[in-house]
């Protein structure tokens, strides 16, 4: 039985759109006309909770992976998307970095009439590890870091910055809660701005016989604070692992690259969703470690 894949989400949890997406007729034959190859098969792969992914087959033996926008609100929300995650593979392919080759894509869908925006790309070996090599997660991540993104076109921005102005509804602290916003929301610490991923853990790293074999799920990346790539890291770490192996990770890149983690960007990473996510159980799983940054942050956090 094949390991659960680490970005796995329950099929209820995920929008309409992706609890049972399909590849229809007309982009089977828009892509079989692109590539030159008959379409015959379309396989749904897991980890993806954004947008529709699957495997193509073609009659000539060969695969590639398609991934479809097909969740309306995700394109309402982020409308650069599409176009973001092109530009950012050409330019991480052009810098060296094992990432998918785009073939095709039609970013807003008009190309192929349905206005549903999507990216062809080669398939690239490998399966995602839940806790990879440290070392090798912090090397992959520096060497990201590395590619001066200088004329890439899209810049950081915070998410859900509208949304979080206020405490999570179920909070038992929102004293707590509205300090952390508060210093989220005075600025962003000095960083040199670089590419980043903007959603870097262990789910987006393909692995073969050991070794880095692709990173994958460039849609929200950028130029920005490599801060903001360690931090979010780390947090699906602690969701995968614990926080002593998150911790590991990012003293992991500090000591390869002379960059400590800023706790503003944990403090951050925690307020960047929206208040859908804060159930009761991750209010406990996470209120303890945004505590913790906070106080690395200010001196006296509010009580309440």
């Amino acid at each position: 039985m094949a390991a659960t894949h680490p970005n796995h989400r329950p099929i209820e949890s995920l929008p309409a759109e992706l609890r049972d997406p399909k590849v229809p007729d007309h982009v089977r034959g828009w892509i079989g006309d692109v590539v030159g190859s008959a379409v015959v098969a379309a396989t749904r792969l897991d980890g993806a909770s954004s947008v529709a992914l699957h495997r193509i087959d073609f009659a000539d033996g060969t695969s590639l992976v398609l991934r479809r926008y097909v969740w309306r609100g995700y394109v309402e929300a982020e409308p650069e998307a599409p176009a973001r995650e092109v530009d950012a593979l050409l330019h991480a392919h052009s810098h060296g970095l094992l990432v998918p080759e785009v073939l095709a894509s039609d970013v807003t869908g008009e190309l192929v009439g349905d206005d549903v925006p999507l990216v062809l790309m080669t398939m690239l070996e490998g399966s995602p590890i839940a806790v990879p090599d440290l070392a090798q997660l912090a090397e992959t991540a520096a060497s990201i870091h590395s590619v001066d993104a200088k004329g890439l076109g899209h810049e950081y921005f915070p998410w859900y910055e509208d949304e979080m102005v206020k405490p999570p509804p179920l909070t038992t602290r929102p004293r707590m809660w509205e300090r952390a916003i508060e210093l989220w929301r005075s600025g962003l610490p000095d960083h040199r701005p670089t590419f980043i991923h903007r959603d870097f853990h262990p789910g987006n790293l393909l692995w073969a016989s050991g070794e880095l074999s692709g990173i994958v799920d460039w849609s929200a990346a950028c130029r920005g604070p490599t801060g903001c790539d360690i931090a979010h890291c780390r947090a699906n770490l602690r969701d995968l692992a614990d926080t002593a192996t998150a911790d590991r990770f990012v003293d992991t890149y500090a000591s390869l690259t002379g960059d400590e983690l800023d706790p503003f960007w944990i403090l951050a990473g925690h307020l960047e969703h929206d208040h859908a996510h804060w159930t009761s159980d991750r209010l406990s799983h996470d209120e303890p470690d945004l505590e913790r940054a906070l106080r690395q942050l200010v001196d006296h956090v509010p009580t309440g």
